[in-house]
């Protein structure tokens, strides 16, 4: 087994474009392989040509033609190199996307996670018996009071909602609800009641929705009588971090409408940002919820989105977040074609002439203009010629930007000194790449583009997140009981990655691989050994590779962003006033990162 076989380590449905990637070896002979080593076929790799970001000299390996389901690895013959196994079948990512939907649940704050559902089980997928049961967390946030420089709205019920990334903060910035909500939205036949093994499952409401609800309702509980909602719930000085039911750091809430300060954990929520962020979540989830018959819950988002909306209609926002109210416009229009103001609001704003990516940035700006776009064009009540500009849009920004960057392993924006893609959270835009020229599609807005080659490039970035990229990195985590091999085992996160108060050391339950998982190119770093009894629960996205890691650790390579990464936890590693590990800039997972690879996944995943 070695690293110049590429392939996506799940595999590909049946008709599917089958390409992996052979480093150099333009011309070479490659064998299609079945399980038992039967030769299914035997394809001629394509001349290897440099791709622009990792400098890769790669050939790329078609094997369209073998359609058979199956499981299957390549091999080539004259240099005695094979590659991971993989399968072709009409559901292979469907376990993907659900694992990914799972790891919310790992991240719900004031629940408990009990047997049998905190466990890697899922229907049709026994698992390996690996679990991570822990008691209800942050009980004290059933009685919230403001932290430092907050607006005094007194003691505040705030339970419920997702811990935001590896720590256990909960923000109200939208990460990762607006992409869930689509994935449900566009392809609820990937979506069913019992599919992610939740407490909920069962109840005749798709998992995916009981999920997103536990975050929906810390919503509206941290909107304010007059309509704005509260930024965020917060703590600090912890003396034990693991796991969240013993964490003791002292947490507070803190209001959209002034300054986080007091040196508290986390940045500044500028003025209007968290209000439009939850207008926005809000109004779709009412969409949502209305069309899957939960109209009690529709209803409630409906009222909610509509009093954030009257708020933050009456107020001027800074300029970097005018996208975002422009957006959570479109989304209420599109909610209540009634609502006058929000309308003018979205017919008003310039979707033609956004300077936008095809990645979904985590300020505002850029990445929620798109979502902004797809709720105009979903809405009947749209105006045509308004809809005709946001196509043309999203044809420029998206579509034909992905098309300009596209490589082997799919293509990100930017150079090193303007702003690249291959930053903090590089695997966010991975996804965000892939989902937005799919929706593209879907709303036909692809410009010039055909179709199937939109729909090609969005699956690479599929491919690249599931390994078919430079490091066979499987960009989720512990998925060797579903078929993933050479995932991530080492987390940056406060619960999987720590051990009590210990800080930097590894957590020997949850923090390296799983002595029963067979990975030959495991540590995938001399310098990152770890072995933990269960590993990370299976499907959390890391941050990804980041060319402007600050730390001194030593990566891959550096100077070739695909390669910016570390499969590590180290929290600091502390030398003089220098942090040397920082492994949050690289590993650490974050539910906007999440939520864009859900939707990505969905559009793969097999209808019943």
């Amino acid at each position: 087994m070695g690293g110049a076989l590429r392939v996506n380590h799940f595999g590909w449905r049946l008709a599917d474009r089958k390409i992996a990637v052979l480093l150099g070896n333009g011309g070479a002979s490659v064998q299609v392989r079945r399980s038992d080593h039967s030769v299914a076929a035997t394809v001629t790799a394509g001349p290897a040509a440099t791709d622009e970001d990792s400098q890769d000299s790669a050939a790329p390996v078609d094997f369209t033609t073998v359609t058979a389901t199956g499981d299957y690895y390549l091999y080539v013959p004259a240099l005695g190199l094979r590659s991971y196994a993989f399968r072709i079948a009409p559901d292979v990512y469907d376990v993907v996307g659900a694992a990914a939907m799972k790891a919310f649940y790992f991240q719900r704050c004031n629940h408990s996670k009990a047997l049998p559902y905190a466990s890697d089980a899922l229907p049709g997928f026994a698992g390996r018996g690996a679990q991570w049961a822990d008691g209800a967390c942050h009980l004290a946030d059933a009685a919230l009071m403001p932290g430092p420089g907050s607006a005094a709205s007194g003691t505040l019920d705030l339970r419920g909602g997702w811990h935001d990334a590896g720590d256990y903060q909960k923000t109200l910035w939208s990460r990762g609800v607006p992409e869930l909500l689509f994935a449900y939205e566009l392809n609820p036949g990937a979506w069913r009641d019992g599919q992610l093994n939740l407490p909920e499952s069962g109840n005749g409401v798709p998992d995916l929705l009981d999920e997103v609800r536990w975050e929906l309702d810390l919503y509206v509980r941290m909107q304010r009588p007059d309509g704005h909602v509260l930024s965020s719930a917060k703590g600090r000085d912890a003396t034990v971090a693991s796991p969240p039911s013993a964490s003791d750091e002292r947490r507070v809430y803190f209001d959209s409408t002034s300054p986080e300060g007091g040196g508290w954990s986390g940045g500044g929520v500028t003025l209007t940002r968290a209000t439009a962020s939850a207008v926005l979540s809000l109004a779709h989830a009412a969409i949502v919820f209305r069309g899957a018959g939960q109209a009690q819950d529709g209803e409630r988002y409906a009222a909610a989105a509509t009093a954030g909306w009257a708020w933050l209609q009456a107020r001027a926002v800074p300029a970097p977040e005018a996208p975002l109210k422009a957006s959570a416009a479109s989304a209420v229009f599109r909610m209540d074609p009634t609502i006058a103001g929000a309308r003018a609001a979205a017919d008003a704003f310039d979707w033609e002439t956004w300077n936008g990516t095809a990645g979904s940035s985590a300020s505002p700006g850029d990445g929620v203009i798109a979502l902004g776009a797809w709720h105009y064009l979903a809405n009947a009540s749209g105006t045509a010629v308004v809809k005709s500009q946001v196509r043309a849009g999203v044809a420029q920004a998206i579509v034909e930007t992905a098309f300009r960057e596209a490589g082997v392993y799919g293509g990100m924006l930017g150079e090193p000194g303007n702003g690249w893609d291959w930053s903090w959270g590089s695997n966010r835009n991975q996804a965000a790449y892939g989902a937005n020229l799919m929706l593209a599609d879907r709303f036909g807005a692809v410009g010039s583009r055909a179709s199937g080659e939109v729909r090609f490039l969005a699956q690479k970035y599929l491919h690249y997140l599931l390994g078919l990229n430079p490091l066979n990195m499987l960009y989720l985590t512990n998925m060797a009981a579903y078929g993933g091999e050479h995932s991530s085992f080492q987390i940056y996160h406060a619960w999987f990655s720590h051990s009590g108060g210990d800080g930097d050391h590894g957590n020997a339950q949850y923090n390296g691989k799983p002595a029963g998982v067979d990975e030959p190119l495991y540590p995938y770093h001399p310098g990152a050994t770890q072995t933990s009894v269960h590993g990370p629960p299976p499907g959390f996205v890391p941050g990804g590779p980041n060319a402007y890691y600050s730390g001194s650790y030593r990566l891959a390579d550096r100077a070739r962003p695909p390669y910016a990464y570390r499969d590590f936890s180290v929290g600091c590693d502390w030398s003089g006033s220098a942090c040397r590990a920082a492994s949050w800039e690289i590993t650490e997972p974050m539910q906007a990162y999440q939520g864009a690879f859900v939707l990505l996944a969905s559009f793969f995943m097999s209808r019943p």
